[in-house]
Protein backbone atom coordinates (compact mmCIF):
# COMPACT_ATOMS: atom_id res chain seq x y z
CA UNK A 1 0.00 0.00 0.00
CA UNK A 2 2.85 2.73 0.98
CA UNK A 3 4.72 1.65 -2.17
CA UNK A 4 1.38 2.69 -4.18
CA UNK A 5 1.04 5.58 -2.38
CA UNK A 6 4.64 6.67 -3.69
CA UNK A 7 4.14 5.73 -7.21
CA UNK A 8 1.15 7.65 -7.47
CA UNK A 9 2.64 10.52 -6.59
CA UNK A 10 3.54 10.80 -10.43
CA UNK A 11 0.42 11.77 -11.33
CA UNK A 12 -0.58 14.07 -8.55
CA UNK A 13 0.26 17.66 -8.15
CA UNK A 14 3.55 18.88 -5.76
CA UNK A 15 1.76 20.37 -2.97
CA UNK A 16 -0.54 17.06 -2.81
CA UNK A 17 2.46 14.87 -3.62
CA UNK A 18 4.15 16.54 -0.70
CA UNK A 19 1.19 15.29 1.33
CA UNK A 20 1.60 11.98 0.69
CA UNK A 21 5.56 11.52 1.06
CA UNK A 22 5.68 13.17 4.40
CA UNK A 23 2.80 11.21 5.76
CA UNK A 24 4.91 8.04 4.79
CA UNK A 25 8.21 9.88 6.22
CA UNK A 26 6.59 10.63 9.94
CA UNK A 27 5.09 6.91 10.17
CA UNK A 28 9.53 5.87 10.32
CA UNK A 29 11.13 6.31 13.69
CA UNK A 30 14.45 6.66 12.05
CA UNK A 31 13.63 10.28 11.59
CA UNK A 32 13.35 12.39 14.19
CA UNK A 33 11.24 15.66 14.67
CA UNK A 34 14.18 18.16 13.61
CA UNK A 35 14.67 16.50 10.26
CA UNK A 36 10.58 16.92 9.43
CA UNK A 37 10.43 20.79 10.52
CA UNK A 38 13.39 21.27 7.98
CA UNK A 39 11.59 19.33 5.22
CA UNK A 40 8.77 21.34 6.00
CA UNK A 41 10.11 24.39 5.30
CA UNK A 42 11.71 23.32 1.97
CA UNK A 43 8.14 21.96 1.01
CA UNK A 44 7.30 24.81 1.25
CA UNK A 45 9.55 26.92 -0.58
CA UNK A 46 9.19 24.70 -3.44
CA UNK A 47 5.44 24.91 -3.50
CA UNK A 48 5.50 28.58 -4.30
CA UNK A 49 7.13 27.64 -7.20
CA UNK A 50 5.54 24.21 -8.26
CA UNK A 51 2.33 24.52 -6.44
CA UNK A 52 0.03 23.45 -9.47
CA UNK A 53 2.11 21.36 -11.51
CA UNK A 54 2.31 17.64 -11.42
CA UNK A 55 5.22 15.88 -10.80
CA UNK A 56 5.36 13.52 -13.50
CA UNK A 57 5.47 16.71 -15.77
CA UNK A 58 8.60 18.15 -13.88
CA UNK A 59 11.55 18.29 -16.34
CA UNK A 60 15.00 19.73 -15.76
CA UNK A 61 14.34 23.06 -16.76
CA UNK A 62 12.00 23.32 -14.46
CA UNK A 63 14.75 22.21 -12.16
CA UNK A 64 17.50 24.82 -13.46
CA UNK A 65 14.23 27.90 -13.83
CA UNK A 66 13.78 27.19 -10.06
CA UNK A 67 17.55 27.61 -9.29
CA UNK A 68 17.53 31.12 -11.04
CA UNK A 69 14.25 32.23 -9.48
CA UNK A 70 14.88 31.08 -6.20
CA UNK A 71 18.31 32.77 -5.80
CA UNK A 72 17.41 35.77 -7.26
CA UNK A 73 13.56 35.64 -5.57
CA UNK A 74 12.27 36.85 -9.08
CA UNK A 75 9.75 35.06 -11.49
CA UNK A 76 8.80 37.05 -14.36
CA UNK A 77 4.87 36.04 -15.68
CA UNK A 78 3.15 37.82 -18.33
CA UNK A 79 5.49 41.35 -18.24
CA UNK A 80 5.22 41.06 -14.32
CA UNK A 81 8.12 40.95 -11.25
CA UNK A 82 6.82 38.35 -8.62
CA UNK A 83 8.98 37.71 -5.36
CA UNK A 84 7.52 34.63 -3.98
CA UNK A 85 9.77 34.36 -0.88
CA UNK A 86 10.54 36.37 1.76
CA UNK A 87 14.19 36.99 0.42
CA UNK A 88 16.81 35.47 -2.12
CA UNK A 89 18.10 32.21 -1.23
CA UNK A 90 22.06 30.88 -0.71
CA UNK A 91 23.26 28.29 -2.91
CA UNK A 92 23.54 25.61 -0.17
CA UNK A 93 19.75 26.45 0.25
CA UNK A 94 18.72 26.02 -2.78
CA UNK A 95 20.55 22.70 -3.42
CA UNK A 96 18.64 20.94 -0.09
CA UNK A 97 15.53 21.86 -1.21
CA UNK A 98 15.88 20.65 -4.28
CA UNK A 99 17.61 17.28 -2.64
CA UNK A 100 13.85 17.08 -1.11
CA UNK A 101 12.23 17.54 -4.90
CA UNK A 102 14.82 14.92 -5.80
CA UNK A 103 13.69 12.46 -3.09
CA UNK A 104 10.03 12.88 -3.89
CA UNK A 105 10.37 12.35 -7.47
CA UNK A 106 12.61 9.45 -6.68
CA UNK A 107 10.03 8.24 -5.13
CA UNK A 108 7.55 7.98 -7.74
CA UNK A 109 10.20 7.00 -10.67
CA UNK A 110 10.27 10.15 -11.92
CA UNK A 111 14.14 11.00 -11.35
CA UNK A 112 15.97 9.45 -13.76
CA UNK A 113 14.94 11.45 -16.67
CA UNK A 114 16.18 14.63 -14.53
CA UNK A 115 19.25 13.05 -12.78
CA UNK A 116 21.81 13.40 -15.88
CA UNK A 117 20.29 17.18 -16.39
CA UNK A 118 20.78 18.22 -12.79
CA UNK A 119 23.62 20.26 -11.53
CA UNK A 120 23.87 21.77 -8.17
CA UNK A 121 24.87 25.19 -7.43
CA UNK A 122 28.38 25.58 -6.31
CA UNK A 123 28.97 25.85 -2.34
CA UNK A 124 32.16 27.37 -1.21
CA UNK A 125 34.10 25.33 1.12
CA UNK A 126 32.92 25.58 5.20
CA UNK A 127 35.39 27.19 7.03
CA UNK A 128 35.11 27.94 10.70
CA UNK A 129 33.99 31.24 11.40
CA UNK A 130 36.54 33.56 13.33
CA UNK A 131 36.11 32.93 17.53
CA UNK A 132 35.70 35.63 19.92
CA UNK A 133 39.23 36.46 21.83
CA UNK A 134 39.66 36.96 25.66
CA UNK A 135 38.20 40.53 25.57
CA UNK A 136 35.82 40.50 22.59
CA UNK A 137 34.06 38.06 24.47
CA UNK A 138 34.53 39.55 28.20
CA UNK A 139 32.94 43.02 25.57
CA UNK A 140 30.13 41.18 24.82
CA UNK A 141 29.07 40.18 27.97
CA UNK A 142 30.09 43.67 29.94
CA UNK A 143 27.82 45.99 26.98
CA UNK A 144 24.46 43.91 26.98
CA UNK A 145 24.98 42.86 31.15
CA UNK A 146 21.46 44.37 32.82
CA UNK A 147 19.25 45.29 29.61
CA UNK A 148 15.66 43.12 29.79
CA UNK A 149 15.48 43.37 26.32
CA UNK A 150 18.04 41.30 25.67
CA UNK A 151 18.23 39.14 28.72
CA UNK A 152 17.32 35.74 27.47
CA UNK A 153 20.01 35.91 24.30
CA UNK A 154 22.24 36.89 27.45
CA UNK A 155 21.30 34.04 29.61
CA UNK A 156 21.58 31.57 26.08
CA UNK A 157 25.04 32.89 25.55
CA UNK A 158 26.15 32.72 28.90
CA UNK A 159 25.14 28.81 28.70
CA UNK A 160 25.96 28.14 25.31
CA UNK A 161 29.18 29.39 25.97
CA UNK A 162 30.17 27.32 29.05
CA UNK A 163 28.65 24.12 27.94
CA UNK A 164 28.84 23.93 23.96
CA UNK A 165 24.87 23.07 24.25
CA UNK A 166 23.69 24.79 21.08
CA UNK A 167 19.96 27.05 20.78
CA UNK A 168 17.90 24.41 18.80
CA UNK A 169 19.40 21.89 22.03
CA UNK A 170 18.26 24.15 24.44
CA UNK A 171 15.01 24.71 23.57
CA UNK A 172 13.94 21.14 23.76
CA UNK A 173 15.48 21.04 27.35
CA UNK A 174 12.70 19.89 29.78
CA UNK A 175 12.74 21.02 33.33
CA UNK A 176 13.49 17.36 34.37
CA UNK A 177 16.40 17.33 31.87
CA UNK A 178 18.40 20.13 34.49
CA UNK A 179 19.81 18.68 37.94
CA UNK A 180 20.24 21.75 39.62
CA UNK A 181 22.38 20.54 43.39
CA UNK A 182 22.95 21.90 46.18
CA UNK A 183 26.04 23.89 47.04
CA UNK A 184 29.33 21.89 46.80
CA UNK A 185 27.22 19.15 44.90
CA UNK A 186 28.07 19.29 40.41
CA UNK A 187 25.11 20.32 38.94
CA UNK A 188 23.91 18.98 35.36
CA UNK A 189 21.93 19.37 32.48
CA UNK A 190 21.27 16.67 29.94
CA UNK A 191 20.89 16.64 26.19
CA UNK A 192 17.93 14.58 25.38
CA UNK A 193 18.07 12.51 21.92
CA UNK A 194 15.20 14.15 20.98
CA UNK A 195 16.76 17.58 21.10
CA UNK A 196 19.49 16.35 18.81
CA UNK A 197 20.17 15.74 15.27
CA UNK A 198 21.87 12.40 15.61
CA UNK A 199 22.52 9.47 18.01
CA UNK A 200 25.66 10.86 18.97
CA UNK A 201 24.22 14.08 20.40
CA UNK A 202 22.38 12.99 23.59
CA UNK A 203 24.62 13.89 26.49
CA UNK A 204 25.25 15.10 29.95
CA UNK A 205 27.14 18.08 30.46
CA UNK A 206 28.05 19.12 33.78
CA UNK A 207 27.76 23.11 34.51
CA UNK A 208 30.48 25.20 35.77
CA UNK A 209 29.69 28.49 37.49
CA UNK A 210 28.52 30.63 34.97
CA UNK A 211 26.72 28.04 33.19
CA UNK A 212 24.80 27.41 36.22
CA UNK A 213 23.58 31.08 37.26
CA UNK A 214 22.65 31.21 33.20
CA UNK A 215 20.44 28.05 33.88
CA UNK A 216 18.73 29.10 37.33
CA UNK A 217 17.70 32.21 35.38
CA UNK A 218 16.28 30.61 32.31
CA UNK A 219 14.71 28.02 34.87
CA UNK A 220 13.15 30.71 37.09
CA UNK A 221 12.04 32.18 33.89
CA UNK A 222 9.73 28.95 33.06
CA UNK A 223 8.34 29.03 36.63
CA UNK A 224 7.54 32.56 35.52
CA UNK A 225 6.09 31.36 32.54
CA UNK A 226 3.50 28.51 34.01
CA UNK A 227 5.70 25.73 33.71
CA UNK A 228 5.56 23.65 36.62
CA UNK A 229 5.64 20.16 36.13
CA UNK A 230 8.81 17.57 35.01
CA UNK A 231 7.43 16.77 31.97
CA UNK A 232 7.47 20.89 30.76
CA UNK A 233 9.85 22.74 28.73
CA UNK A 234 12.42 25.04 30.18
CA UNK A 235 11.91 27.35 27.06
CA UNK A 236 8.12 27.13 26.41
CA UNK A 237 6.07 28.05 23.21
CA UNK A 238 4.84 31.47 23.09
CA UNK A 239 1.08 31.46 21.82
CA UNK A 240 0.84 35.13 21.99
CA UNK A 241 2.19 38.23 24.37
CA UNK A 242 1.73 37.14 27.56
CA UNK A 243 0.55 33.41 26.46
CA UNK A 244 2.90 30.53 26.78
CA UNK A 245 2.12 26.81 26.26
CA UNK A 246 4.95 24.64 28.86
CA UNK A 247 3.64 21.22 27.51
CA UNK A 248 5.21 22.88 23.45
CA UNK A 249 9.40 23.53 23.31
CA UNK A 250 10.08 27.32 21.67
CA UNK A 251 10.14 27.46 18.15
CA UNK A 252 13.05 27.47 16.15
CA UNK A 253 12.94 31.38 16.47
CA UNK A 254 12.48 31.78 19.96
CA UNK A 255 15.51 34.08 20.76
CA UNK A 256 15.25 36.00 16.97
CA UNK A 257 14.06 39.39 19.18
CA UNK A 258 16.17 38.95 21.78
CA UNK A 259 19.29 38.14 19.78
CA UNK A 260 18.88 41.47 17.89
CA UNK A 261 19.14 43.29 20.55
CA UNK A 262 22.04 41.37 22.01
CA UNK A 263 23.66 42.08 18.25
CA UNK A 264 22.58 45.75 18.48
CA UNK A 265 24.22 46.50 21.61
CA UNK A 266 27.23 44.84 21.67
CA UNK A 267 28.36 45.73 18.23
CA UNK A 268 28.88 41.98 17.23
CA UNK A 269 26.31 42.19 14.12
CA UNK A 270 27.81 39.51 12.57
CA UNK A 271 27.40 37.15 16.07
CA UNK A 272 25.01 34.60 15.77
CA UNK A 273 24.07 31.50 18.37
CA UNK A 274 25.96 28.66 17.32
CA UNK A 275 29.37 30.88 16.86
CA UNK A 276 29.25 30.65 20.78
CA UNK A 277 28.91 26.69 20.66
CA UNK A 278 32.06 26.63 18.15
CA UNK A 279 33.61 29.55 20.51
CA UNK A 280 33.45 26.91 23.71
CA UNK A 281 35.17 23.94 21.87
CA UNK A 282 37.97 26.17 20.65
CA UNK A 283 38.46 27.17 24.24
CA UNK A 284 38.09 23.65 25.81
CA UNK A 285 41.27 22.58 23.10
CA UNK A 286 43.28 25.63 23.72
CA UNK A 287 42.90 25.05 27.65
CA UNK A 288 44.57 22.28 27.03
CA UNK A 289 41.45 19.67 27.55
CA UNK A 290 41.66 16.19 26.03
CA UNK A 291 40.30 16.08 21.95
CA UNK A 292 38.28 13.24 22.64
CA UNK A 293 36.72 14.59 26.27
CA UNK A 294 35.90 17.66 24.13
CA UNK A 295 33.81 15.18 21.55
CA UNK A 296 32.27 13.68 24.52
CA UNK A 297 31.25 16.68 26.32
CA UNK A 298 30.53 19.09 22.51
CA UNK A 299 28.70 15.43 21.41
CA UNK A 300 30.76 14.76 18.45
CA UNK A 301 31.70 11.76 18.96
CA UNK A 302 31.59 7.99 17.37
CA UNK A 303 29.19 5.31 18.70
CA UNK A 304 32.45 3.78 20.13
CA UNK A 305 33.53 6.75 22.07
CA UNK A 306 30.11 7.77 23.55
CA UNK A 307 29.96 3.92 25.05
CA UNK A 308 33.94 4.89 26.30
CA UNK A 309 33.05 8.31 27.65
CA UNK A 310 29.80 7.52 29.35
CA UNK A 311 31.54 5.53 32.33
CA UNK A 312 33.81 8.55 32.46
CA UNK A 313 33.02 10.47 36.16
CA UNK A 314 30.69 13.21 36.47
CA UNK A 315 33.87 15.43 38.07
CA UNK A 316 36.03 15.04 34.95
CA UNK A 317 32.97 16.53 33.36
CA UNK A 318 32.83 19.52 35.57
CA UNK A 319 36.68 19.63 35.41
CA UNK A 320 36.43 20.28 31.68
CA UNK A 321 33.35 22.81 32.07
CA UNK A 322 35.45 24.78 34.24
CA UNK A 323 38.35 25.21 32.10
CA UNK A 324 36.29 27.37 30.21
CA UNK A 325 34.75 29.18 32.48
CA UNK A 326 36.01 32.97 32.38
CA UNK A 327 38.09 35.02 34.74
CA UNK A 328 35.48 37.89 34.68
CA UNK A 329 32.00 37.73 36.77
CA UNK A 330 29.20 37.43 34.42
CA UNK A 331 27.12 37.82 37.47
CA UNK A 332 28.52 40.97 38.89
CA UNK A 333 28.42 42.58 34.76
CA UNK A 334 24.81 41.91 35.20
CA UNK A 335 24.31 43.63 38.68
CA UNK A 336 26.73 46.78 37.19
CA UNK A 337 24.40 46.63 33.86
CA UNK A 338 21.25 46.67 35.22
CA UNK A 339 22.19 49.80 37.86
CA UNK A 340 24.16 51.39 34.74
CA UNK A 341 20.31 51.08 32.59
CA UNK A 342 18.33 52.35 35.21
CA UNK A 343 20.61 55.49 35.80
CA UNK A 344 20.35 55.80 31.91
CA UNK A 345 16.72 55.65 31.77
CA UNK A 346 15.93 57.39 34.84
CA UNK A 347 18.08 60.58 33.30
CA UNK A 348 15.62 60.23 30.08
Amino acid sequence: LMKADLLGMANQTFPEASKVWQRLRRNSSALRSRTHEGVDEYIAALTNFFKSIVMRSINPGMVKAYQLARTSNSIAVTGKVHRPWRRMASNSRVNHELNVLGQMLRACNEWEKIRPYYFPLSVPNWSPRQILSETEEEELFRKVAGYPEAELAYCVAAITNNTTASGVELRCLKLENAYLRPAGEISEIYIPPEACKNDHRPRKIALNEVALWAIRKVYQRAIKLGCSEPEHYLFPFREKRGKYDPAKPATRWFLRCSWNHLRELSGFHQLRPHDLRHHAITRMLEKGVDGELVNAISGHVSQKMREFYSHQRTKVRYEAAQAIEPEYDIKKLMAEGRRQVRQERRNV
